[in-house]
């Protein structure tokens, strides 16, 4: 445990206030020692009055830190009146949980101003002390430059000479070599490792033992829609009374309103966020907290609050207007490569069907399932052998086994090869041969087989069974009748023909059908619980040669032809990606348009 000044046992407390309270000329609070639990604060905010009623039957919802009692050095400057409770109580428990040798390179960095420009900086830095050394008896550069010689050998110099050398001047040049300074608790310098940025600020990314204000996750949508619509009035209320251009652009103070609570609603909180900033305000005032708090009861993500009509139009065709914005999401779509999923329900499993019988032969007992064949193939399962009536066939997956109702199925003539089109992710679909049976297929979506059948032509998808599961690359599409997504496959995945009893060769119509269908390789990303598709350029081994060997770029053309250089500056190039379309359209505004400049507007408070 770190010793804290005059003997504290935490390293700060803070003054919880009821706001409702304190605007009606009552202080109502507590001392909250830090780190807490969520247990012991959900009691504070009720002996403080958070969410009982007040005369009016209003609820008391609002809360600020009034003081705060921090004993740890250079601290209590960092903290405001609305930090967040989560934040503070993950700063507290990192402190706390610090060794002596810790907490004094916490403290050496805190003194030099290293990484303490907020708490989330602090938080970081309580996740990188192993930066920093520090050297508690040395003190000035004579300290250090004895130091170095005399206790590091960092130079040989005979005893008889040692008067002679300006030990200060050597240990100046020590300290700027290492860009080291001098603290009270000593000499302090850089390692030289690596800062990682641990935190990113988003509540998300605090752990989970360390949240305190889990209790207030739950609020009902009632409560969540009366937020929504006081934040609204206060909000149009200030817009009116420092913009009067918002004023002639919303004469309509009803309509405005609603339309500021349908953008809350919706989570479309950045534009109004700016708006505030533009008009002065600061994250301490409080339309800017209150909007924060906001955030955090909804469950607020930044790269939703995008229309996705906005996005797709852009992609298509970035105007100069919103260029910033659609490059930032492009960013986002890349790394969030994954989608919400919509529509797809789980294929039935033997389990699922029992009947509740069982078939006796020669080589067991098993449970009878009312699957067919086909659905038993595509969940893994093949022939074994069949009863001794005849009336069931037993079909196992490797493991177990089950008895299906024979159907009278004519025997299945097995094909000698399969023709299937063959769709993995980033690449043009192609044509491929393969075996008849389980294992070739499995070989070729990479696990267990699943089996789709979402067009009405005589055409199954075969893929792999697990595939969002385990995390494969996200492919295509399948869309309703109005284009509208439905599902994502993962993985690489079969196009495959449907015969009497089990899966066909493609017939060729199908394979031109289906290879013009999925052509373009796409890559997705959630916007406001809807799924975009993005298509992009499919990989060309032909031009991954071109660029290793072409002497001129100038002549990738799909032929290897190293030779006299020709001038094709007025020629089209193929079709770039999304990002760098998205790049040189704004490097095009920069260029060609001159800075629009924008009018200061004097700080204002609310």
């Amino acid at each position: 445990m770190p010793h804290y000044e005059y003997d504290k046992d935490y390293p700060f407390a803070a003054f919880i206030t009821n706001l409702g309270k304190y605007n009606e000329g009552a202080l109502v609070g507590e001392w909250v020692k830090f780190p807490t639990t969520a247990e012991e604060l959900k009691k504070v905010f009720e002996r403080i009055g958070i969410g009982a009623k007040d005369d009016f039957g209003q609820t008391y919802e609002e809360w600020f830190i009034t003081d705060y009692d921090c004993y740890v050095d250079g601290l209590y400057d960092l903290l405001g009146e609305y930090a967040n409770l989560d934040e503070l109580n993950y700063l507290a428990s990192k402190l706390d949980d610090m060794s002596q040798d810790e907490y004094e390179r916490f403290q050496a960095a805190m003194e030099i101003g290293d990484h303490t420009g907020s708490i989330q900086e602090l938080i970081n830095l309580t996740e990188n002390l192993d930066c920093y050394d520090v050297y508690p008896d040395i003190h000035d550069h004579d300290d250090l430059g004895r130091y170095y010689i005399e206790e590091l050998d960092a130079m040989q110099v005979p005893e008889h000479l040692r008067n002679y050398i300006d030990y200060e001047a050597y240990g100046r040049d020590i300290a700027l070599e290492e860009s080291g300074q001098f603290t009270d608790l000593g000499y302090v310098r850089d390692t030289g490792d690596s800062f990682h940025e641990y935190y990113d600020g988003e509540r998300g990314s605090i752990p989970e033992e360390y949240r305190v204000m889990t209790f207030q996750n739950d609020i009902p949508e009632e409560e969540i829609s009366e937020w929504a619509m006081d934040l609204a009035y206060d909000m149009d209320e200030f817009f009116r009374q420092h913009d009067p251009q918002y004023a002639a652009e919303h004469p309509e103070e009803h309509a405005a309103k609603e339309e500021i609570y349908e953008n809350l609603s919706d989570c479309r909180i950045a534009s109004l966020e700016e708006k505030l900033k533009a008009l002065g305000q600061t994250p301490e005032d409080y339309l800017p907290s209150e909007l924060e708090k906001f955030k955090e009861a909804v469950g607020y993500e930044a790269y939703l609050d995008v229309d996705p009509q906005v996005i797709r139009e852009a992609i298509e065709n970035p105007n100069q207007s919103h260029v910033d914005e659609m490059l930032a999401f492009a960013e986002q779509a890349n790394r969030e490569y994954e989608a919400e999923l919509y529509g797809q329900q789980a294929a039935p499993t033997p389990d699922d069907r029992e009947t509740g019988e069982t078939v006796r032969t020669p080589r067991g007992t098993f449970h009878v399932t009312d699957m067919s064949r086909e659905q038993m193939e595509a969940a893994g399962y093949g022939f074994h052998h069949e009863s001794e009536d005849g009336k069931y066939l037993i079909m196992p997956n490797g493991s177990r086994a089950f008895a299906i109702p024979s159907g009278a199925a004519p025997e299945h003539t097995v094909p000698e090869k399969l023709t299937v089109l063959v769709v993995e992710p980033m690449k043009e679909p192609y044509v491929k041969e393969i075996d008849p049976g389980l294992h070739a297929l499995q070989a070729e979506v990479g696990g267990d087989i699943a089996a789709s059948y979402p067009f009405d032509d005589p055409v199954g998808l075969v893929l792999n069974d697990e595939g969002k599961l385990i995390g494969l690359d996200l492919n295509r599409s399948l869309r309703d009748e109005h284009g509208e997504i439905y599902d994502i496959v993962a993985g690489t995945f079969l196009v495959v023909g449907l015969g009497p009893e089990s899966f066909a060769s493609l017939p060729p119509d199908m394979i031109q059908k289906y290879t013009e269908q999925f052509k373009r390789p796409e890559l997705f990303a959630s916007i406001n619980g809807q799924i975009v598709s993005v298509p992009v350029e499919p990989e060309n081994p032909l031009r991954t040669a071109e660029m290793t060997l072409e002497d001129d770029y100038g002549m990738i053309d799909g032929i290897i032809n190293n030779g006299p250089k020709e001038d094709k500056t007025s020629e089209k190039g193929g079709k770039v990606s999304i990002m760098d379309r998205l790049k040189s359209a704004k490097t095009a505004q920069q260029t060609d348009k001159p800075s629009p400049h924008k009018e200061k507007k004097s700080e204002r408070e609310l």
